[in-house]
């Protein structure tokens, strides 16, 4: 993974930190708590692969990853808000591409709030709505993507939202 540094249980706090941040966004336009926001990362480092892009110190991104039997599920996708537009979601999206790949995945499966902008930018990219869960506050879009069809270039507007 190019670029990205593999999180330790050291860093654990910064990443919690950093998506509070970086799902602020979100959460204004979505108008309920980020998926995100409610997990125990203690259990997200044990359990999943977490990934940093850091410049200059900073955190610049987080990708964190689930593999699992049938996919690589893609739990969670942000850059920092400061850099947004910059590419980094893109990159970071292509990494997971490149891991997908590396572990011998051909599918890619997320969850997104239906109001999330990310949401077209997936579809871009050419995830597909398998299913949608209705709950009291929002519509959870579960998307996937055959790594086969993906396209080459992940850059588009709304890039650097989280997921």
């Amino acid at each position: 993974m190019k670029g990205l540094k593999r999180a330790s249980d050291k860093d654990q706090a910064r990443i919690e930190a950093f998506q509070h941040a970086a799902y602020a966004r979100t959460q204004e336009v979505i108008g309920a708590q980020a998926i995100p926001l409610a997990w125990d990362y203690g259990a997200i480092m044990r359990e999943c692969e977490v990934w940093l892009d850091e410049r200059d110190g900073r955190i610049a991104g987080v990708l964190i990853l689930r593999l699992r039997e049938d996919d690589l599920f893609l739990e969670s996708i942000a850059s920092d808000p400061a850099v947004a537009g910059s590419g980094v979601g893109s990159m970071l999206m292509q990494a997971t591409l490149e891991r997908a790949s590396a572990l011998g995945k051909s599918r890619i499966g997320l969850i997104t709030n239906s109001r999330n902008p990310a949401a077209d930018w997936y579809r871009k990219l050419g995830f597909v709505i398998d299913h949608k869960e209705i709950e009291d506050s929002r519509t959870v879009l579960h998307m996937s993507m055959n790594i086969d069809s993906a396209p080459g270039d992940s850059k588009g507007e709304n890039d650097d939202w989280t997921a």
